[in-house]
């Protein structure tokens, strides 16, 4: 199998790159990315830097590199590369595979206010107003029972926890000007109006503060249906990314997944976060992993969309998930 991999420097790609390998040795892995600083440029078979997937060549620059490489499928890491790759499907397909769901489903879980809509009224989401102005999130978080509950706002369409805010009046401010780093994730409303002082704000969702453990349920569907289902409890968060998680077994969290799934029949690998058993974000690729040798949702996904296993197969390896296996995410250095 010859896989062209985008995003070769995110944070998953080391570990995603060399499980894929693990798996099938002799896979041919193409990596991308939009600059030279990535780990996949030393650990895949080969190298390529592309434009940035919203610049206007990328599409035709992903082709030429599936021409020159003899590539068989096209595996997207990164959120917006899935955005833009899936909207071209039609166009890359004539010369690979894409492991990608539907464009208009990917573009329902790009922006977190079309997700919430999408799925009002079948599954529980959080109480959400879309704002665009500093006067009505001032009203929304009246509505929502701020000062008294805590809130969050953040972007529709933002990545990384960039622009995420928890609003609240119960932090200990001197504990975090000198304890806490400089990029806290906490403020109150009188900071958030000093801030602003006037300017205009971003679109933004501002919604109810969900409390509870944080759980990463990972499907790997075919049209909507859940083939297998891994269950993550996330310990730890740093920089926008979870670092510490716990495979756990949780048949009330696949069934879950199994109804998300039903109101958006996805393809190959989802990752669906809850906090408190209610819906926070579905990312339409992949996320992060507890690999083991015999469990890598990531190849199964690409099997399945190459037809070298079929659902039944697939299915089989739900008994394969290491439950109890733990991840710790560390950082490490190249020097060069």
């Amino acid at each position: 199998m010859r896989v062209l991999l985008t995003g070769v420097g995110c944070p998953g790609a080391h570990a995603l790159i060399t499980n894929l390998k693990k798996q099938e040795p002799d896979i041919f892995i193409l990596g991308t990315n939009a600059t030279e600083q990535a780990i996949g440029k030393w650990i895949c078979d080969d190298f390529a830097i592309v434009p940035w997937a919203y610049e206007e060549n990328y599409i035709d620059s992903i082709i030429e590199l599936v021409q020159k490489h003899n590539i068989d499928i096209v595996f997207p890491q990164t959120s917006w590369e899935m955005f833009h790759l899936s909207k071209a499907a039609s166009k890359i397909e004539k010369y690979c595979k894409l492991l990608a769901s539907k464009h208009e489903l990917v573009g329902i879980c790009e922006n977190k206010f079309l997700m919430y809509e999408h799925f009002k009224g079948k599954i529980e989401v959080p109480d959400y107003y879309l704002v665009r102005t500093f006067e009505e999130l001032e009203k929304a978080a009246l509505k929502l029972g701020y000062p008294d509950k805590d809130i969050v706002f953040k972007p529709p369409e933002g990545k990384g926890a960039r622009g995420v805010r928890i609003m609240t009046e119960k932090s200990d401010r001197y504990d975090l000007l000198f304890n806490g780093r400089p990029f806290a994730k906490f403020i109150s409303m009188d900071e958030l109006k000093t801030t602003v002082a006037g300017k205009e704000i971003p679109e933004l969702m501002i919604m109810e503060y969900l409390d509870g453990d944080e759980l990463k349920i990972d499907p790997v569907s075919n049209n909507g249906e859940v083939l297998v289902c891994s269950v993550k409890l996330r310990m730890n968060f740093a920089s926008g990314l979870g670092m510490d998680y716990e495979l756990i077994k949780d048949d009330s969290s696949v069934e879950y997944a199994k109804k998300v799934m039903e109101f958006l029949p996805m393809d190959y690998c989802v990752d669906i976060s809850t906090r408190g058993g209610v819906l926070m974000e579905i990312n339409p690729r992949v996320s992060t992993y507890i690999y083991s040798d015999d469990y890598c949702p990531p190849y199964l996904s690409l099997k399945l969309a190459m037809d070298e296993m079929d659902a039944l197969e697939i299915k089989k390896y739900q008994d394969n998930i290491p439950i109890g296996k733990k991840l710790f995410r560390y950082y490490g250095q190249i020097d060069y």
